[in-house]
């Protein structure tokens, strides 16, 4: 059967990376490679003959846009760059750059326009992050709690050294370990989470170790575990102060030899990467109580990292909030520009017993019920208190610029001191400062 030049096409396409489709002056898709699948989530032969709006949401089209602007511009030879957000298939919202051509057919004179579309989004949020500087690998906080774990990270990150996280649930010891990898050298390869708690004592094992074939009843086949296939980048271990005694041991040989030997195998295999783990227990409490082999957890405890909870760097609140809500509306394709001050000043007052994990939650189910573009106060979850007591039941005091002053003067600029000689709390002090433009 002879190839055709459509099927030629298609075939040269498919070579490429990039995600690339071709419409005609009707607007519609005549060629679509496998990259544009990948990237779109949409399948060619759901697309081929329809129009190019079946690519992308009519929100960001309206058959008005660039691209069906040069369609229309009939046999002139031109290109085309731009960045603009798409919908794939599955409602992710991603940010792209298109990169555009117009073709002519020498027979009829017909005109066709070739799109390659490359995903951008993980440099527009690069640039976000750097434009900000109070984030770092997706971890928001300008406190100098936050600044001082950037810089632990970075230092960390350098070396092989086990790490040990702890803080309470919700404070983001998984974003830490992400960020560990992301840091060193191992980023290119994979980092792979196993939460310890979310397996039996006997699953865990041979999730991490895998088993051999016949190892125990239904093991039909041999099966690699976590370690081996994270060979040459890094696990994170979750919830490691609920990892029974037996497979503690086991997880000793692994950091201090590099070795593993599968379920039911006597075989020894080596393995090339790095552990860090996570727990929200007190570690040093169990090894006290017999539930966790000191020397395993010496081994862990190499460079301890300790994730301060919410309520004690509550200068961070706004710059989360508003983080979780930029995400938010750009994921759904709601616009919501920004929190009202009494807003920012319920999340700030309250104590957060959920910690980041909590306020994200809050931010989405406020950015449910909110209907306008500002989110007010009443679009919080109830159980954020609207009008915040006094702490330890004191009046709250009025404060002024010329008390503020006197007090920063008074204490050398030391903010800490200054809210101790006015008796109120620092981060009512820094609210303070920033509505008389105070400069903190």
């Amino acid at each position: 059967m002879t190839e055709t030049f459509s099927d030629y096409l298609d075939t040269v396409l498919n070579a490429l990376n990039e995600a690339v489709f071709v419409y005609d002056q009707n607007l519609e898709i005549r060629h679509f490679n496998q990259a544009a699948e990948k990237i779109t989530g949409h399948r060619r032969q759901d697309v081929v003959g329809k129009t190019c709006v079946t690519l992308f949401d009519s929100n960001l089209c309206l058959n008005n846009c660039s691209l069906c602007s040069m369609a229309r511009k009939g046999p002139v030879k031109g290109r085309l760059s731009f960045d603009s957000p798409f919908i794939r298939k599955d409602g992710v919202r991603r940010q792209g750059r298109f990169q555009t051509g117009l073709l002519r057919r020498e027979k009829d004179g017909t005109a066709e326009v070739v799109v390659a579309l490359t995903d951008i989004s993980e440099i527009v949020d690069l640039r976000e992050q750097l434009k900000s500087g109070h984030s770092f690998q997706n971890l928001v906080g300008k406190s100098h709690l936050m600044r001082d774990l950037f810089q632990t990270i970075k230092n960390l990150a350098a070396f092989d050294t086990t790490a040990l996280i702890q803080g309470e649930s919700g404070t983001g010891k998984e974003l830490v370990a992400r960020a560990i990898h992301c840091e060193s050298p191992r980023a290119a390869e994979k980092f792979i989470v196993v939460n310890c708690a979310a397996f039996s004592d006997n699953l865990l094992e041979s999730e991490l170790f895998g088993h051999a074939k016949g190892a125990f009843t239904g093991a039909s086949h041999d099966r690699i575990g976590r370690f081996e296939e994270s060979h040459g980048g890094t696990v994170f271990l979750d919830e490691i102060g609920e990892v029974d005694p037996r497979v503690q041991v086991k997880l000793l040989r692994v950091i201090q030899e590099k070795e593993i030997e599968r379920v039911g195998s006597n075989q020894v295999r080596k393995v090339d990467l790095r552990i860090i783990a996570a727990t929200n227990k007190n570690l040093e409490q169990e090894v006290k109580s017999g539930r966790f082999r000191e020397d395993l957890y010496y081994r862990l405890n190499v460079v301890p990292l300790h994730l301060p909870p919410l309520r004690d760097r509550r200068e961070d609140i706004p710059e989360l909030a508003r983080h979780f809500l930029a995400r938010w509306t750009a994921a759904n394709n709601k616009t919501i520009s920004r929190l009202s001050s009494a807003a920012l000043g319920a999340l700030i007052d309250y104590d957060w017993p959920g910690n980041v994990r909590e306020l994200e939650n809050a931010i989405e189910h406020a950015c449910v019920k909110c209907s306008g573009e500002t989110l007010d106060l009443d679009a919080l979850p109830t159980r954020i208190p609207r009008r915040p007591a006094a702490r330890n039941g004191k009046r709250r005091n009025t404060l002024t610029r010329e008390k503020i002053s006197q007090a920063l003067a008074q204490s050398g600029n030391n903010q800490t001191r200054a809210a101790q000689i006015l008796d109120v709390h620092r981060i009512t002090l820094w609210r303070q400062m920033k509505r008389f433009g105070l400069p903190g």
